[in-house]
């Protein structure tokens, strides 16, 4: 059955949710050759500059999520291209701008949930307007079901990894010399945006406790957000600036992971958490708590480590155990390896979609 898919994604960088989007469109493509893709993002984003194989880019001036304008445009390409179906991936307002253009268009529309932050009562009315609401976790999904009318339907598809986009191996010398790593230090990092739920607080508290009793150990801190600065404080007033870095944001997460000993991900909300999912590419092993969708990844003491959210003195702990033992970082990560590349495969999530078209177009 041939269909037409307009994906509409209005995030202005290539990673997360742009990034998923990227990821299900080449597998979609590479698994069918019925659906014909069309891919409407912001004018000037890092995805409108993208190639995609048989998908036709149309990227709309988008100044974000005040631009109402966005829906005359948006109208006018759903009236010249008539998609079978609309998939909304929720990003800088689209989830609303999708929801009015189904209703006006009649167009049939799905919408892509990413994250766990619960929604006020008026999302309901969003939802009300979609065919189906897809969750990336079932932590994703109990937050939307609080909100999405149940004659919406619902279902989860996971989030991704490529695993051929993590083909690098480990490269000490570049590693230590890139970070100025001193001789015999153990690495942990975190990759995530310096906001609170993100838990680098927590981190940086475990790390006095960790440094006290490890102290050829070093944290690097990848990300950037309105905290680096109270971040900076904390460290510095911890006294273990030699030992917790903020590096600022990197493009070079794959090249990375395979030179850090163990990933820490303390956050206390995830809708999913796909720099675990690249962690398991790699073969590192992980800690990380047991928020939102992160426990359908990380399985305690089965593909890692799961601690409370907030406990800086478990985590610590946690830190020093996983650093005393090679054997057991060794054997988690493998078996994290093998979940990822069995439950979160491109492969997998196109299926999903797929099928879910096909549901929708009847």
């Amino acid at each position: 059955m041939s269909m037409r898919v307009m994906h509409l994604e209005l995030g202005r960088h290539l990673y997360g949710g742009a990034k998923q989007v990227e990821y299900l469109i080449k597998a979609i493509t590479v698994q069918s050759n019925a659906v014909e893709q069309h891919l409407v993002c912001a004018e000037g984003s890092d995805i409108a500059a993208l190639r995609l194989s048989d998908c036709e880019i149309h990227a709309l001036p988008y100044a974000g999520e005040p631009d109402i304008s966005i829906l005359w445009r948006l109208a006018g390409l759903v009236r010249a291209l008539q998609p079978d179906i609309l998939h909304v991936h929720s990003r800088r307002g689209a989830d609303l701008w999708g929801a009015i253009i189904a209703r006006y268009t009649g167009i049939p529309a799905i919408c892509t949930r990413r994250v766990d932050n619960p929604e006020s009562a008026i999302s309901r009315l969003k939802y009300a307007e979609y065919k189906a609401v897809i969750s990336i976790s079932e932590g994703v999904r109990k937050v939307v079901s609080q909100r999405c009318p149940a004659s919406v339907f619902q279902q989860v598809i996971h989030s991704s990894v490529d695993l051929s986009e993590f083909h690098y191996a480990a490269d000490p010398d570049w590693f230590r010399r890139e970070f100025a790593i001193p001789e015999g230090y153990r690495v942990l990092a975190n990759f995530a945006q310096l906001i609170e739920r993100k838990g680098q607080h927590d981190i940086i508290a475990a790390m006095k406790q960790v440094v006290a009793k490890q102290p050829n150990t070093l944290c690097l801190l990848f990300g950037k957000g309105s905290l680096a600065d109270d971040y900076q404080l904390h460290i510095d007033q911890a006294g273990i600036s030699d030992n917790v870095r903020l590096c600022g944001f990197t493009e070079q997460v794959s090249r990375i992971l395979p030179n850090i000993d163990l990933l820490v991900h303390p956050a206390h909300a995830e809708g999913l958490g796909v720099i675990l999912l690249q962690a398991g590419a790699c073969k590192v092993p992980v800690i990380a708590s047991p928020s939102g969708g992160i426990p359908e990844i990380i399985k305690h003491e089965k593909t890692g480590w799961l601690t409370p959210a907030g406990d800086s003195d478990k985590l610590a702990t946690a830190i020093c155990s996983a650093l005393d033992n090679d054997d057991l970082r060794h054997a988690l990560s493998e078996a994290l390896l093998n979940h990822v590349s069995t439950h979160f495969s491109t492969e997998a999530m196109a299926k999903g979609y797929l099928s879910l078209y096909q549901h929708i177009k009847g």
